[in-house]
């Protein structure tokens, strides 16, 4: 995001961001779509919030800011990947951390 944005950019941001949520609640709420991911990452959102945090700096040392688009693609599939292993495990043994 920036760091002052015009009101334009603002007022367009918002309105992205609306409509995307408004296309999910359509498909996911009203209608009967539902995709595993999101339902893994939102059961455990708290826990999924904590994780990536820590998965980041266990792969960070892994990666270098000069990297290949490839390499750095391969990275965050791997962050990505050991974040969603983790809660899809916690969510398989109906594990949930709640407030």
């Amino acid at each position: 995001s920036q760091r002052a944005g015009t009101l334009s950019y603002l007022v367009f941001s918002a309105g992205l961001s609306l409509f995307v949520y408004l296309l999910f609640h359509l498909a996911c709420d009203r209608g009967n779509l539902q995709i595993p991911l999101f339902r893994t990452l939102g059961t455990n959102a708290l826990v999924a919030y904590i994780l990536h945090d820590l998965v980041g700096e266990a792969v960070k040392p892994f990666t270098t800011r000069d990297a290949a688009s490839w390499y750095a693609w391969g990275s965050f599939v791997l962050f990505f990947w050991i974040t969603w292993l983790i809660v899809r495990h916690l969510e398989k043994n109906k594990i949930h951390l709640r407030l």
